[in-house]
């Protein structure tokens, strides 16, 4: 199951195009080399955000891998218990609204590109992972997928 940005995402990559050509009007403006390396940095950093940024969950006889932006584990399946599913409101706290963050002094990590659904579930070290979906139909599907 992959879930690709949201409109929460859209927000970022708009918000790092503006920087990047802000500082590309200002690198052709001032003639200043280094600032075309770091608006083209901010520009491709954009695209990435906006067109390539996902969450990937897959399933297999093994294995449940959660994969994020610069992120990735790998929990067998037999070490997975308490899996839940519940309404979400699709944001994360704090300032940074990146897709993987922790929480709960670390026993939490959420995997979130917005969305109304969250599957929870922990490891057999209690640790606590949080898939936010679209909806609660995909919340349920990936639960049965992950509990089978």
């Amino acid at each position: 199951m992959e879930r690709s940005p949201g409109w929460l995402r859209w927000g970022g990559g708009a918000l790092l195009a503006a920087v990047g050509a802000a500082l590309g009007v200002g690198a052709a403006v001032e003639s200043v080399w280094p600032l075309y390396f770091a608006a083209a940095a901010f520009l491709l950093a954009a695209g990435w955000w906006c067109f390539l940024a996902r969450i990937t969950v897959a399933v297999d006889q093994q294995y449940v891998t959660l994969r994020g932006p610069l992120w990735k584990r790998s929990i067998q399946r037999r070490n997975v218990q308490d899996i839940m599913v519940a309404k979400d409101h699709g944001l994360n706290t704090g300032l940074v609204n990146w897709p993987v963050t922790r929480h709960g002094r670390g026993s939490l990590t959420r995997l979130n590109m917005g969305g109304a659904g969250a599957v929870t579930f922990s490891d057999a070290g209690g640790h606590r992972y949080q898939v936010v979906l679209a909806d609660l139909p995909s919340a349920e599907q990936l639960a049965l997928a992950i509990g089978n």
